[in-house]
């Protein structure tokens, strides 16, 4: 993903912490986008779906209930903000929006991340899930998408 740098947050409080380290899985198949309160939010780079992942920058956080109760209620108030920012890529991409999926399984990349994802019947995965569904196809402009979605927030 070296179209678009992983870029910290100047404009707000954010502070990274000093132990967190992103699964170098989720760096390679996604683009940062911004920090939000608890997460770092990222773009799927696959085009089949408008997909976002939210990771708390919390070191070697592998459980929600890991998540202090504040840390909670920012990790919901990242989901909300994030179900508008899935909404706006959807809408830029021409994606009806049936059903969000909003997950967090782990079984493969263990740091705990959260998957927002746009649905709609007829998609191509449509009633499955959109994991291990075919071969991803990147992103057409992945600099317009993380603008797209930076200039929704």
């Amino acid at each position: 993903m070296a179209d678009v740098a992983f870029v910290p947050c100047l404009d707000c409080d954010y502070r990274l912490d000093d132990g967190f380290r992103l699964d170098t899985r989720i760096e390679a198949s996604s683009l940062f986008i911004a920090h939000l309160n608890l997460c770092q939010v990222r773009v799927q780079n696959d085009r089949r779906f408008p997909w976002l992942v939210l990771v708390p920058t919390i070191a070697n956080l592998k459980e929600i209930t890991e998540l202090s109760d504040a840390q909670l209620m920012d990790l919901m108030g990242d989901i909300r903000t994030c179900e508008r920012l899935v909404r706006a890529l959807a809408d830029h991409c021409g994606f009806r929006v049936d059903k969000l999926n909003i997950a967090n399984l782990g079984n493969i990349v263990a740091q705990l991340h959260i998957h927002v994802i746009a649905r709609h019947n007829g998609d191509m995965a449509w009633p499955g899930p959109v994991w291990g569904f075919g071969q991803g196809v990147a992103l057409d402009d992945p600099a317009q998408t993380v603008t797209v979605l930076r200039a929704a927030l």
